[in-house]
């Protein structure tokens, strides 16, 4: 007891700043450990599928332990893409240019995998990026570099427009346009007739994934056999009121604005004319996504209203459309689609798709350990080895295929 008031006295004659400090300190570390340090939570309905997650995505057993000093939602999906830039290295990807049926092109780049398990068939994981991602950006790199280290042949789709391909039509991409990736798909199986199709959509990829899950092309010929949706902002009207709210993630709203308008300047060639049925001045001026959306998607492609574009486009509220095993990746902390916003309600009933939330990782962020600055064994990527390696392992995905 002595021993306890002696230093409760030495703490107390402390300079008050030294005070100060040691006690946030102090409260910093306890809200890390009580309040950060979690394993995710699986929401699907109880079953094969949910057990099967267990058995061999052993991650999700384990506490996720997000990086210490950067775990606050924006500073880590900031953090995550400076990180990636800096120490994944360039993707040696084959280039393809693909020629679309109404003149378009898009760019195809292709990985082969390093060493195919013996047990293994061939396989082919098909990834879709986020709004303005294309093949060379840091999570796409990181990615496509673990999906062929863990076996897999990958395909990064990028864009109308996007991954130095200029346009030669007047149009580019939605979140729910799914005509160009049909194509897409439709050539993958052609070229691999025998290929397994995995896909894996990231954020808008994620969505336009989604749509493609729910389509009658999907239902009738069955291409994706197992797919993975990380990061997606699954209900699009909510995620424009998060992210158009000051101040931090109304920075991050007016950057991928300007993206969005920087894609329309380079090719405004194509889309400037007056003959559109947009105003591409207006196009260019547009500060917020929303503004964008209004101003060009809509009108390219035929909405009546952005409201109405983006309910057909969010996946909150279509998870039962979805007949393939699916995988889920969100992060409670997500600055572009809340914990509130997941339809995990809508998970625990469905059998076929798992939904795992980590309270930190951010958007499209996930960092783990005390020091990140390696590309080895990112929580995210073991997340992807594990599911495709065991799903597709003796042709497991077809015992969840609705």
């Amino acid at each position: 007891m002595d021993i306890l008031t002696n230093s409760f006295s030495k703490f107390c004659s402390l300079p008050p700043t030294c005070i100060v400090g040691v006690t946030a300190a102090v409260g910093f570390i306890n809200y890390y450990f009580m309040f950060a340090v979690k394993a995710p939570r699986i929401h699907c309905k109880e079953g094969e599928f949910k057990n099967f997650i267990r058995q061999n995505v052993p991650i999700i057993n384990e506490k996720y332990w997000p990086t210490m000093w950067c775990f606050e939602a924006r500073f880590q999906s900031v953090l995550a893409s400076l990180i990636r830039s800096f120490v994944v290295p360039p993707a040696p990807y084959t280039r393809e240019i693909f020629k679309l049926k109404d003149g378009g092109e898009v760019a195809l780049d292709w990985l082969e995998p390093m060493k195919r398990p013996n047990d293994m068939y061939d396989a082919t994981i098909l990834f879709l990026p986020g709004l303005t991602g294309d093949s060379k950006c840091e999570y796409v790199r990181a990615t496509s570099l673990a999906v062929q280290k863990s076996g897999f042949r990958i395909v990064v789709f990028n864009y109308r427009g996007i991954g130095g391909i200029e346009l030669k039509t007047p149009r580019t991409y939605s979140a729910n346009n799914i005509d160009d990736l049909t194509e897409v798909v439709c050539h993958i199986k052609s070229k691999y007739p025998n290929t397994i199709l995995g896909g894996i959509g990231v954020s808008m990829g994620g969505l336009l994934l989604g749509s493609f899950l729910q389509s009658n092309e999907q239902h009738v010929h069955k291409y994706f056999s197992a797919t993975m949706l990380i990061s997606v902002p699954w209900n699009l009207i909510a995620t424009t009121q998060n992210i158009e709210k000051p101040y931090l993630n109304r920075f991050l709203c007016t950057y991928l604005a300007k993206c969005l308008c920087n894609l329309v300047e380079n090719s405004s060639n194509m889309l400037s004319s007056s003959s559109h049925k947009w105003d591409y001045n207006q196009v260019i001026k547009s500060k917020t996504i929303r503004e964008f959306d209004s101003n060009y998607t809509i009108k390219l492609f035929e909405h009546e209203s952005v409201d109405e574009y983006y309910k057909l486009a969010s996946l909150h509220d279509k998870l039962d459309r979805i007949r393939v095993p699916c995988l889920c990746l969100n992060a409670a902390d997500d600055p572009f689609c809340l914990e509130s916003d997941l339809p995990l309600e809508s998970a625990d009933s469905i059998e076929n798709v798992a939904i795992l939330v980590t309270v930190k990782g951010g958007h499209i962020g996930f960092l783990e350990g005390i020091w990140p600055f390696t590309n080895n064994n990112e929580f995210m990527f073991r997340i992807i080895d594990q599911y495709f390696s065991s799903i597709f392992k003796n042709n497991n995905y077809k015992k969840y295929d609705g």
